[in-house]
Order: structure tokens, then C-alpha cells, then sequence
């Protein structure tokens, strides 16, 4: 009989502790995963917060956070509960008390450049019985934006500084950088459009630097709208980050339009006094053509940056010294 009113007595309690969790598990919880820097660079390091706020008299026997990051983020410890593929997939636990606070924290590096987010952030809780789990759904985080690698002020060429010189800004003079994300061959391709890009991320500090307003143009696709990436003329050093977010913006695996129809739009909007910095690996054909015909037919003041390897030549603009220069890129 004491067996019997034990076991109806447990069956009850079951389902009155079952319908408590059901109505109030998430009330007066409160959860955010977020990250301390929401802009650094290529090869620094970032930390990933998980901080639960359980603001109840009501505990939570097993609070698991799910969620998918970049797997460009390095961790300082790898976790067990994740898998690699394209994102890394966590699943961190926590036993969380009445009217408990909980911090965590991930030192992860970036070594990868871009605008990343935590995506598919979901939690689940379990009552005393550990019998169910329910879910909730967070709002995703703010966008970590990692900019290029950034390049010392000294790996810029002679030759780069000198035009960037001329530009006389009492005249209203100007910088427009174009940069194509074309390139000559598919040979370590990765590698020579993020050369390219950190050279821009280069020209448009070294211009902010010297109060030369700067502009940028790419034939490459924003990861965000999917638009080609555009900026106007900025001058505040202020905005000097707004540019870098674009470069971090930037797909390298997608272009929008072929590069001359940039250069012709380019041409089109020339009002005088404009040095443009066309920065392009891609020497093909089609680009030696639409490159020659921007430099006869509308006299721009201009320089061709080829970012390019130590052991590979520039032809055919190996002999053009005073117009194109060569920038290797010193990577780790």
C-alpha cells in the first residue's frame, strides 16, 4: 500500500513539476552570446561571452546553448561537442541555481578576413527529472567585422607614396581606388585577392594618414547585399573605419560585373584632378586592352598596383616602371 501511494505520489509530483517548467522555465531568464570586439584585424584575438542571468526561484538542471560560429575563429581549447565543417557547431552545458549569474569566457583568434555572425542560437533546459527538453530561440548578435591584415607603413613602395604625393589637395585633389578581384590565374587565388585587399586597406590608411580624400570601387560582391562594393569620397578620419568595413565586406569568390565596366564608370565621373589606383593581378588580355584605353584615350592620372608574388613576373608591364609597381605582400 506505502508503495503504491509512493509511486501515485511521485507520478503527481512528475506532472505538477513538468507543468512548472512547461509555463515558468524561461521566465525572468535572461542569455547572451556575444563577442568583446565587434571590429579587430586579421590575426588578433577576440573573446567569446556566454552570460546567463536565472532570475527566478526556480532552478535549471542541465541549460544547454547551441549555436553555429565561423570556423575561422580559433579557439585557445578546442571543445569535444563541436563539429568542423564550414561552421564550427557548439553545444556548451551549464547547471544554473535560483537567482544565479553565470559568465563565460572563449579566447578565440581570427585568422580569417570578413564580417562573421553567430548564427542558429538555440537553448534548451531540463527540469528536475532531466525527462524533457525545451527550447528557446536568442537573437542573433551584432556582425564581428575582422579587417585586413594590416601592413606596415614602411611595405609601401617608393613609387606608391610618391603618387600619392602629388595629389594636391588644396585643388580639391583625390584619390579613387579601384580594385579588381579578377585575377591572372587560379594559382593560390585566395592568397592574391586578400594581397590585393590589404594593399587597399594600405593606400586608404596611408591617405587618411595625409588628409587625401579617398574612394573606393570593386567589381566584387558586398557579403552582406550581395551589391558591388562601393564607397563615396570620405575625408574624416572618422569614417576611415566605415571603408575598412567595406574591405572586410568583400566576397572574394564573387565578382558582380567585369572589371572594365568599373573603370569605364570611373572614367565617366572623372571631374580632373583625380589619381586613380587601379590594383589588379588579373594582366590578361581583355584587362591590358580596357587598362590601355583608359590610360590613352581619357589621360587619367594613373597607377597600376599588381600584387603578385616574389618569384613571378608582371608581363606585360614588366618595362612600364613609371606607371605600374609591383607589391608583394609579406605573408606569415
Amino acid at each position: 500500500m506505502k508503495l503504491l501511494i509512493a509511486l501515485a505520489v511521485g507520478i503527481v509530483l512528475y506532472f505538477v513539476v513538468s507543468i512548472i517548467y512547461k509555463r515558468f522555465w524561461h521566465k525572468g531568464l535572461n542569455i547572451a552570446v556575444e563577442f568583446e570586439q565587434e571590429v579587430l584585424r586579421v590575426g588578433e584575438s577576440n573573446t567569446m561571452v556566454e552570460k546567463i542571468s536565472n532570475d527566478k526561484i526556480l532552478p535549471i538542471s542541465i541549460l544547454q546553448i547551441r549555436f553555429a560560429i565561423t570556423k575561422t575563429f580559433k579557439f585557445a581549447e578546442a571543445k569535444k561537442n563541436s563539429a568542423a565543417s564550414d561552421q564550427n557547431y557548439r553545444s556548451d552545458f551549464f547547471s544554473v541555481l535560483p537567482y544565479q549569474k553565470v559568465t563565460r569566457s572563449y579566447p578565440c583568434k581570427c585568422t580569417k578576413r570578413g564580417c562573421f555572425q553567430l548564427s542558429s542560437i538555440d537553448v534548451f533546459g531540463m527540469d528536475f527529472f532531466i525527462s524533457k527538453a525545451r527550447r528557446m530561440s536568442l537573437k542573433t548578435p551584432k556582425l564581428v567585422y575582422v579587417l585586413p591584415k594590416k601592413l606596415g607603413e614602411m611595405s609601401i613602395p617608393d613609387s606608391v607614396s610618391k603618387a600619392l604625393a602629388s595629389v594636391d589637395t588644396e585643388q580639391n585633389g583625390k584619390c579613387m581606388i579601384l580594385l579588381n578581384t579578377e585575377l591572372n590565374s587560379m594559382s593560390k587565388a585566395e592568397e592574391l585577392v586578400e594581397d590585393g585587399i590589404c594593399i587597399a586597406d594600405a593606400v586608404i590608411s596611408h591617405c587618411f594618414k595625409n588628409n587625401i580624400p579617398v574612394s573606393l570601387r570593386t567589381n566584387a560582391a558586398d557579403l552582406i547585399t550581395g551589391e558591388e562594393c562601393v564607397t563615396g569620397v570620405v575625408s574624416d578620419t572618422d569614417d576611415e573605419i566605415s571603408l575598412e568595413k567595406t574591405l572586410a565586406r568583400i566576397d572574394a569568390t564573387k565578382n558582380v560585373r567585369a572589371f572594365k565596366h568599373i573603370m569605364h564608370e570611373a572614367a565617366k565621373d572623372d571631374k580632373g584632378n583625380i589619381l586613380y589606383i587601379l590594383i589588379s593581378n588579373n594582366r590578361k588580355s581583355d584587362f591590358v586592352k580596357v587598362y590601355n584605353e583608359f590610360i590613352e584615350e581619357g589621360e587619367h592620372n594613373t597607377l597600376l598596383i599588381i600584387p603578385e608574388f616574389n618569384n613571378v613576373d608582371i608581363a606585360p608591364f614588366e618595362d612600364d616602371k613609371e606607371k605600374v609597381v609591383k607589391w608583394v605582400v609579406e605573408n606569415d
